[in-house]
């Protein structure tokens, strides 16, 4: 089962704004104002640093006969950029390099993983895990931690490349030894990010689930899954898992092929009645992933004020800087505060039309404190975070939540 034609396309939103009197509007400029914290001294005695899986990397092990010429030309005529490939490949090496130095100078025991070799086991070993690459590298090393007292502090290994919205500021890319330093001085904030939790009910939901990015399958890809939940003997059990995986961007739910129709039926809290959806999918998030898929599909652009201004008031000449604003304050107003005990949901693409019209009570998206999904798929699925998909077909349910005890715990430095 493949998802990558269904995960990462953007819809254009509507003009409705969400009111989240309830909750703390997150502005990255004031980021320290929702969780400063009390840190006292920090310092690791076990490191788990997990590295990225570079791609340059990944096609390497694809191609394992060639030399690097041939590999070289091999990539170029598929229309892959080789050298960024290499340049991207190189910069994250020397940042690992550079972390096991300072490691080794403080005499800090550690251990070096990557997406073809993590284990549970090593996470429950550590305790400070550390992700060196982007958000992916990330949100794979917070899918195995499972409690909310193991630590994690991402680096950006190449920020000129990648944004990475949940590393640390690039300064310390070319700084590591800045970041033990000043874990030992507890200047640090600890961020309690809400996760979902995900229960399946019904049938089929025993499937064995796979990791998304491993296309080619790599050697070593089911440790990466080897801590689910064996089939329960008892047939009382069948009925219910409760996946071990917490999602803390999102969940998606959709028909595996994209350009196929989802049905769904979806509750909000403690509602009587599902209401029957037609999309392509519905994605549930948190707070730390509102500013991620759930942003994407429900911003809106300036092509799309323009021509809503230009309906309200044809007469009138917007400048470019001023549709540019509304966008703006429109799109930042979808992120809330990443420690939020709230679920938020965004149907993609809803069908509109006279025979699906959209219901009275139910909107594109909203926010909620627990989520029930019923699938009237028959080739669809769930995947967490952009990477564990299982299957999640006819007969089967799931239900999302905020567990507080669940958050994840990450350490956040300020320049």
């Amino acid at each position: 089962m493949t998802f990558l034609g269904c995960v990462r396309n953007t819809t254009v939103g509507t003009l409705q704004q969400i009111c989240l009197q309830s909750q703390l509007i997150y502005n990255h400029k004031n980021f320290k104002e929702f969780f400063i914290r009390n840190a006292s001294s920090f310092v690791p005695k076990k490191v788990l640093i997990v590295s990225k899986l570079t791609r340059y990397n990944f096609e390497k092990l694809r191609e394992p006969n060639l030399n690097e010429e041939e590999f070289k030309n091999k990539l170029l005529r598929r229309g892959s950029n080789y050298e960024s490939m290499l340049s991207c490949h190189h910069s994250t090496k020397n940042v690992e390099n550079d972390v096991v130095e300072v490691l080794n100078r403080l005499n800090i025991e550690y251990k070096k993983v990557d997406r073809s070799s993590i284990s549970r086991s090593d996470v429950v070993w550590a305790d400070l895990v550390l992700p060196i690459g982007g958000d992916g590298t990330f949100l794979l090393a917070a899918n195995l931690i499972f409690d909310n007292k193991t630590p994690i502090i991402g680096i950006n290994s190449y920020p000129t490349n990648s944004e990475g919205y949940l590393m640390l500021p690039s300064y310390y890319t070319k700084n590591i030894s800045q970041i033990f330093k000043l874990l030992k001085a507890g200047q640090y904030d600890v961020l309690m990010r809400s996760r979902i939790r995900t229960t399946l009910k019904g049938e089929g939901i025993w499937e064995l689930p796979f990791h998304m990015h491993e296309e080619g399958r790599l050697v070593g890809v089911e440790r990466f899954l080897s801590n689910d939940q064996l089939r329960p003997i008892n047939s009382d059990q069948l009925h219910e898992r409760k996946l071990p995986w917490l999602a803390l961007n999102e969940v998606f739910a959709a028909e595996v092929l994209a350009a196929k129709i989802s049905t769904l039926l979806i509750k909000l809290d403690n509602e009587e009645n599902f209401h029957k959806i037609k999309s392509s999918g519905l994605c549930i998030s948190t707070g730390t992933g509102s500013t991620a898929w759930y942003k994407a599909i429900n911003s809106i652009s300036p092509q799309l004020v323009q021509q809503i201004l230009g309906l309200v008031d044809d007469r009138k000449n917007f400048t470019d800087n001023e549709i540019n604003q509304i966008c703006t304050k429109f799109n930042n107003s979808l992120h809330f505060n990443p420690e939020g005990q709230n679920l938020c949901y965004a149907i993609r693409d809803m069908m509109i039309t006279k025979v699906h019209p959209v219901p009275k009570t139910l909107q594109r998206y909203n926010i909620c404190k627990k989520l029930t999904v019923k699938s009237l798929c028959f080739d669809g699925g769930l995947v967490l975070d952009g990477g564990i998909a299982v299957q999640f077909n006819l007969g089967a349910s799931a239900e999302f939540e905020i567990e507080p005890n669940s958050a994840l715990r990450n350490l956040i430095l300020t320049i």
